[in-house]
């Protein structure tokens, strides 16, 4: 079974990196271009089909280090999940012209999925131990998320960066990826590198083999 491998994940987080800072030069950009995000701007950028196309649009408009980058495939993806996942475009329309418009925390209202971020995090412990040759079925993935609350924090990290190359490549879950992010401690968020994914990694493996 494939499994991310540490240059997958270093990787996978520089991409979610430079999408999210191309979603905060758009909604500052937009304060004096608000056409940037139309309508039909907006639904393009929140499709993986289109979102590339966007951007090499406008691609003479980005800051350097954004328009060095390659937007198809993975980078259209997370750029577009963003919008599945946590934000939206709010905009203001005056004789059908955009005359105010921001990118903004919140996707688009959703029940809160009281089940999902615990599917969420055995499926991402099962497909672990699977890739690694342990048998573990999904019922055993979930006691040992439950049981091992030491592990709280370890599951979360590795569940959100597997959800992440879940959507890098167009497979996201929608908003039960920001429940993820907001369950990870701040100082997680702050410094969220390979490194510690890694050694989360580790410690799940351990628990997983024994």
């Amino acid at each position: 079974m494939a499994v991310l491998s540490y240059d997958d994940v270093a990787e996978l987080l520089r991409l979610q990196t430079k999408a999210y800072e191309l979603l905060l030069w758009l909604s500052r950009e937009s304060a004096d271009n608000p056409q940037l995000l139309s309508a039909d701007a907006a639904e393009g950028l929140a499709r993986a089909s289109s979102a590339a196309a966007w951007i090499e649009h406008h691609r003479p408009q980005l800051p350097q280090e954004l328009a060095a980058i390659d937007p198809h495939g993975p980078f259209a993806n997370l750029l577009a999940s963003f919008f599945a996942t946590s934000f939206r475009v709010e905009r203001v329309e005056f004789d059908n012209r955009v005359v105010w418009a921001r990118v903004v925390l919140g996707a688009s209202a959703v029940p809160p999925d009281r089940t999902g971020l615990a599917q969420s995090q055995a499926l991402a412990v099962r497909h672990l131990a699977a890739s690694q040759g342990l048998a573990m079925t999904e019922a055993e993935a979930r006691d040992l998320v439950r049981a091992r609350r030491d592990l709280r924090d370890a599951v979360l990290v590795w569940t959100y960066v597997w959800e992440l190359d879940r959507r890098a490549r167009n497979k996201g879950k929608g908003p039960v990826v920001h429940r993820i992010w907001r369950s990870l401690p701040a100082d997680t968020k702050r410094a969220l590198t390979a490194d510690l994914v890694w050694s989360a990694r580790q410690l799940i493996l351990e628990a997983a083999s024994h």
